[in-house]
């Protein structure tokens, strides 16, 4: 529900603190007082659009503060939705519109744009005016409204309505790629072969690039290599100038180790030392040798190598980064030519699938529907009741509930209110309703039924009493008691019969102070209520109007206990 509104600088209103209560919120006071500057600055923090004239005259700025409780999970839902901390389970919207027209909005002082606030603005607050209003008047809204009766029969339905739709638009995704004409056809095949083609031709192995690159740095350097690899050799085996290699001489140490052994058993460990060295150093000449013979192949190799990076380069640029992304791409090719070359099949295969599952969505629209129907009839009827009990005896309300062409998540239905208000005249479209008097009833009606299944906490009327009096009065008086018992309803007023249920009552009034008027917001007490009433009733605070607004306010506060019990 709104807990309190902060208005500053906002046209009349150079500021302005209003706390609410649950129940029946009133406002009331002179035409032309503000009462609706307060609702249009709700409105405002809302979301909704305006202009740097919504700004005080003489002043920079406007701000609207709002704070939210007892919030819904909706509304938290969406809160987090959007990533804002709702933590505290309270909800604070500001927003401020400067005087070159921009506007600046926040939810728990995170930064958001109005679309936001007014996404927001839908789990939190209704408002309805003669002219304005956020959900019933919303055709679209209608058939959300009418499965909210439906309890929860229809949301299993609409959870198996939602894996078939899944399923049918992967179907119709498949049928996409393997339908198309035969010359469109022909060019995939055509692609797809020369690609696997190419990939295959080219032999390529994982990890051959980085080889490949190695071997070219080696031989761009083998000029030293060989000569340096020689002299290795030189040195390790054939002996150079001196004749006497390094494996001629660790030979002979061997040999003479042998013969001390012979002689002192404490050289065994050292000569098997130096036998494994022996066989080492064998093992690298060998090495050597090898490495130096392959150094000999020169620039043809060079160029060899080079041909096969640039075919590998040539590949990367078409099918991927590395040579087991081209791998892949080739593997892909080879999984969609073998697709497209059995469209033919697999076309049949998924016609067939299709028009299966087309069977169970309209078999589960068909259950979807049938569940709409039977809960309109009762919905209907309840509401025809309140209508009537609104002095609109002649009214019947009706919920059309008709399929349309193709499906949804929702189902295949297209949902209407309807209603007829007077005797002899035929239904209409419920945001056709003419009347203003009598759409305020309708309001209420609709609300009287509808408010306990909506996610909404607080209900804003503005005016709604209009074209209305007397006993009428009295009912929507009751009717709004009723409905304020469970949701908040905060409601602009000139009938005394409202204005004499309310949990809570303030005063807006007019004043002008050093050339500038200023609209002020008042709660009031006991006997300012009974003031007030008095004035609503007959204009004037006179002693019998008086005496006739108390009778008014303690009569109605004794009925409004009786319809909450």
């Amino acid at each position: 529900m709104l807990e309190e509104i902060n208005i500053k600088n906002a046209a009349l209103i150079e500021n302005a603190h209003i706390e609410f209560s649950g129940g029946l919120n009133i406002l009331s006071g002179e035409t032309g007082a503000g009462k609706s500057m307060i609702i249009g600055s709700l409105a405002f923090v809302l979301g909704q659009r305006s202009t740097r004239d919504f700004i005080r005259e003489g002043e920079k700025k406007a701000v609207v503060e709002a704070v939210f409780s007892h919030l819904s999970q909706k509304a938290l839902d969406t809160a987090v939705d959007m990533g804002i901390d709702c933590d505290e389970g309270v909800i604070i919207l500001q927003r401020t519109i400067n005087s070159d027209g921009k506007t600046n909005g926040r939810i728990n002082g995170t930064p958001v744009t109005a679309s936001m606030l007014r996404r927001l603005a839908e789990s939190l607050v209704d408002i309805y005016s003669q002219h304005e209003h956020q959900s019933l008047l919303n055709t679209s809204n209608h058939i959300d409204i009418l499965d909210s009766f439906c309890e929860n029969s229809i949301n299993g339905f609409k959870e198996q309505l939602l894996e078939y739709i899944r399923e049918y638009k992967d179907i119709l995704k498949k049928l996409e790629a393997v339908s198309g004409d035969e010359f469109e056809r022909q060019r995939k095949i055509d692609f797809l072969e020369y690609k696997i083609e190419e990939i295959e031709n080219a032999g390529l192995k994982s990890g051959e690039e980085e080889e490949l690159n190695q071997r070219k740095k080696t031989l761009m350097f083998s000029e030293k290599l060989v000569k340096y690899s020689k002299q290795c050799l030189e040195l390790l085996y054939y002996g150079g100038d001196e004749g006497v290699s390094a494996c001629d001489k660790a030979g002979e140490a061997l040999r003479l180790c042998s013969i001390m052994e012979q002689s002192d058993d404490s050289v065994e460990e050292i000569r098997s030392t130096l036998e494994s060295a022996f066989e080492q150093l064998k093992e690298a000449v060998s090495e050597m040798k090898v490495y130096a013979e392959n150094l000999d192949e020169g620039p043809d190799e060079i160029n060899n190598i080079e041909s096969r990076l640039d075919i590998i380069y040539n590949l990367k640029r078409k099918y991927g980064s590395t040579i087991e992304e081209i791998i892949e791409a080739g593997e892909r090719a080879k999984s969609e030519l073998e697709f497209i070359n059995n469209s033919s099949k697999i076309r049949d295969e998924l016609n067939y699938k299709r028009k299966e599952v087309l069977k169970n969505i309209s078999k589960i629209c068909s259950k979807i529907t049938r569940i709409r129907e039977e809960t309109a009839l009762t919905l209907q009827k309840n509401i025809t009741d309140e209508l009537r009990s609104l002095e609109m005896k002649n009214a019947v309300f009706k919920i059309c509930v008709k399929q349309k062409d193709g499906f949804g998540p929702k189902g295949q239905d297209d949902v209407e209110f309807m209603i007829s208000t007077n005797a002899g005249e035929g239904l209409k479209p419920l945001a056709k309703t003419a009347s203003g008097g009598e759409m305020s009833r309708v309001m209420l009606g609709l609300k009287a039924v509808t408010a306990a299944k909506e996610s909404i906490g607080a209900y804003v009327f503005d005016e709604i009493d209009t074209g209305i009096s007397g006993k009428t009065a009295g009912k929507v008086a009751e009717k709004m008691a009723l409905i304020s018992k469970n949701q908040q309803i905060i409601c602009i007023t000139h009938l005394p019969q409202i204005a004499s249920m309310a949990d809570r009552h303030f005063l807006i009034e007019k004043s002008v102070y050093n050339d500038k008027t200023s609209t002020s917001v008042k709660r009031l007490d006991y006997n300012e209520r009974v003031f007030e009433t008095a004035r609503l009733m007959s204009g004037e605070e006179t002693k019998s109007a008086v005496k006739a607004a108390k009778d008014m306010v303690d009569i109605y506060d004794k009925r409004k206990k009786e319809l909450r019990k």
